[in-house]
């Protein structure tokens, strides 16, 4: 059965808004991101480059386009209705000075001291081969 007026499978016109305001830093582009701190603005960055790629990545799976499903901007809205909501501060669970944090990732600084900390967690019979 075909579709007389399909509904967009994304939000192409978010998905320019998010590009334009990685290029160019235009608070403009999202209002809400005037009153971000340094930390704030490079967390929104890293957060709209994962939406971007969650968006590239649903539209590149084979299994997704054979089916007709082509991409899915979900999570790109997700992000920004949460950066939205949270009014210039961090989304819940976001805050890195928060000590229970949905972060997912931690920053270079830290990634050494957490190779450290893994590493020395690892203690069984074998743990010498591993290295």
């Amino acid at each position: 059965m075909a579709q007389i007026s399909p509904e967009r499978p994304y939000d192409h016109d978010l998905a320019e808004r998010a590009i334009e305001y990685l290029h160019t830093g235009r608070t403009l582009l999202f209002p809400f991101a005037a009153r971000f701190d340094d930390a704030q603005h490079a967390a929104f960055d890293r957060d709209l480059r994962e939406g971007l790629g969650d968006l590239l990545d649903s539209g590149s799976a084979r299994k997704t386009s054979a089916t007709g499903n082509l991409m899915s901007g979900r999570r790109l809205r997700e992000i920004v209705n949460e950066w939205r909501a949270a009014g210039g501060g961090w989304p819940e669970g976001a805050d890195p000075d928060a000590i229970d944090t949905a972060l997912a990732a931690l920053d270079d600084a830290d990634a050494d001291d957490e190779a450290e900390l893994a590493s020395a967690l690892i203690d069984d019979d074998v743990s010498h081969y591993r290295r």
